[in-house]
């Protein structure tokens, strides 16, 4: 069965659908597996900027503010969908490209007893000088999570050399000794039963 991405912007509030945007710009942006979007990634930072204006405005704001971000919410679902439909149309179903896209996965059947692979959030600056804190989804039936890391880019490079960096059970972890603002790959796998899953979609992170 071919792998797909989720798309499920009804239930998403408007600052879920801005998170959304940044997520996708920054995973598709300079992608060479994503050479002609619909929309632009340029396009599409300016428009999340914009949108993220107007929910700021409408917090607290007037009937116009608000009415403003639900229009400008339709139009940013538009252009998510447009993305997802050249997203699954390049990909054919290939779960390595559809996990650079920036967009969730959808769920596919596992064997009986098969962990499922988890997904990265974005990673984040820590306090910490030298640090990236890192989260994931839990994954059912797991005995414990991989962490990986790279400092090679592993959209252009051919043979990347994974790092492990943590075994845990937790859902979140903070890499230390880091060097500051030099940018870092991270993934995570699942410990199932009957062995590790794939490596997750891989995020990228860069410490204070």
């Amino acid at each position: 069965m071919k792998a797909n991405i989720k798309l499920e912007l009804k239930t998403l509030t408007p600052t879920r659908v801005a998170g959304l945007m940044s997520n996708v710009h920054q995973c598709m942006d300079g992608n060479a597996h994503f050479p002609a979007p619909p929309v632009s990634m340029a396009d599409l930072k300016v428009q999340r900027m914009s949108y993220e204006a107007a929910i700021a405005a409408a917090t607290d704001g007037s009937l116009v503010d608000r009415k403003r971000r639900d229009e400008m919410t339709e139009a940013c679902k538009n252009l998510l969908r447009q993305l997802a439909d050249y997203v699954r149309m390049v990909a054919v179903g290939d779960p390595v490209i559809l996990s650079q896209s920036g967009f969730p996965m959808a769920r596919t059947p596992q064997r009986i007893h098969d962990v499922g692979v988890p997904q990265m959030g974005p990673a984040r600056m820590s306090w910490r000088s030298g640090a990236v804190s890192l989260r994931w989804s839990g994954i059912h039936g797991r005995r414990g999570y991989y962490l990986y890391m790279t400092d090679v880019d592993p959209v252009s490079a051919v043979d990347v050399p994974w790092t492990l960096q943590a075994i845990t059970g937790k859902v979140y972890h903070t890499v230390q000794d880091l060097v500051p603002f030099k940018p870092y790959w991270f993934c995570v796998s699942a410990m199932g039963p009957t062995g590790e899953s794939r490596k997750s979609q891989f995020v990228l992170g860069r410490a204070a």
